[in-house]
């Protein structure tokens, strides 16, 4: 089977460009029928992973994928897992993004899962404002301190650059070129049932944000997106996003600010490069979606307001989509982490403890 129809994934994620925040999201991914989750308690610091079987019967098998702490050890670091992507299908070779407290910038390692180390002569970048996502089994997108011209004058990433192993990371190639004053560059991967997606989001010197899709040709195609709205995921061979303040008028009449909407993808990188927007889902008033993330055939939408946070469940429908509530444990703030294409459920966090919803019951699990 090819890579291109195993890969069983379907997020698209930010590394953070910045020191590591006293409070860091949660690092935990989907991976075919496993989950890998980052925990530190004490001195351990570790990438472990569980198969789903037992994991949705509530009795994870854990295993140690990857050693950060004794990772850093050996180079004098006393590092933190920020986020880490394992290549599908065989989830073997890793970007690892670690992290300093106190000190600025994310390094760039490429891990081998089968060797337990780091690649020889894999990616690697040191600690700088990098944010990376894989392209193929050799390449990956970077914006990252690539050399002369690569840095805003803010000292942040413009251009998006495809990077093969083994090459020199100033000799990558160039596809994505955001002027000198823009305020950031943030790379999108998606490989689903849906199809094989790859955006850039440009935030301009104004605050508003551009937002180009581009496939295996680097064919880039702005989407029609209003300025203030937001890529979240990609579900069903349709880009999900959120509205801002504006709400979007379009042929089928403005879309209120604050909501859900989706396009689909064929339309846009096709002949006619057309952005067709239909409206997935309005939030009850008094509430905000913080997040949204996609399963097979659900998508999962996080939301906030004055009475708390809400976890909903939403299909794709027509001429609307249904939506429903999901009841958590705990009625505090929580985390959306991943979603699972392949198994269709969802990773919650909060209150110090994980919930895996969908498939039945809500599944309390011990990290």
């Amino acid at each position: 089977m090819s890579l291109g129809s195993r890969i069983k994934i379907c997020l698209a994620f930010l590394i953070a460009a910045a020191a590591l925040p006293a409070s860091a999201g949660t690092v935990a991914r989907f991976q075919d029928e496993r989950l890998a989750l980052y925990t530190e308690n004490g001195d351990a610091r570790v990438l472990k992973r569980s198969d789903l079987t037992p994991l949705l019967r509530g009795r994870p098998d854990w295993s140690v994928t990857a050693d950060i702490a004794a990772l850093g050890k050996a180079e004098n670091k006393s590092w933190h897992l920020v986020d880490a992507d394992c290549l599908p299908p065989t989830f073997e070779r890793c970007l690892l993004f670690l992290a300093e407290a106190g000190r600025p910038g994310v390094a760039l390692r490429e891990y081998s899962t089968q060797a337990g180390g780091f690649v020889p002569n894999g990616f690697a970048l040191p600690p700088g404002p990098t944010q990376a996502i894989w392209y193929d089994d050799s390449r990956i997108l970077v914006a990252a301190n690539t050399g002369p011209g690569s840095l805003t004058r803010a000292g942040v990433p413009r251009l998006l650059k495809l990077w093969t192993r083994g090459q020199p990371v100033y000799g990558a190639t160039t596809i994505l070129a955001a002027p000198l004053d823009t305020h950031g560059i943030r790379p999108f991967f998606s490989l689903s049932g849906g199809g094989l997606f790859h955006a850039a989001e440009v935030t301009t010197a104004t605050g508003d944000f551009e937002l180009y899709h581009f496939g295996w040709g680097q064919n880039f195609r702005r989407s029609q997106l209003p300025a203030d709205a937001r890529l979240l995921d990609f579900f069903q061979g349709r880009a999900i996003a959120v509205l801002g303040d504006r709400g979007w008028m379009t042929a089928q009449g403005r879309q209120p600010p604050g909501s859900l909407v989706a396009y689909p993808m064929a339309p846009l990188l096709g002949p006619a490069s057309e952005t067709l927007p239909e409206l997935a889902y309005t939030p009850p008033a008094g509430f905000r979606i913080i997040g949204a993330k996609a399963g097979r055939d659900t998508l999962y939408v996080h939301l906030r307001g004055a009475a708390g946070d809400r976890l909903v469940s939403m299909r794709k429908g027509a001429p609307s989509w249904p939506a429903a509530n999901i009841a958590l444990p705990s009625t505090g703030p929580f985390e959306l982490v991943a979603a699972s294409d392949l198994a269709d459920v969802a990773l919650v966090a909060g209150g110090g403890v994980f919930h895996v919803v969908g498939r039945g019951r809500t599944r309390t699990i011990t990290p």
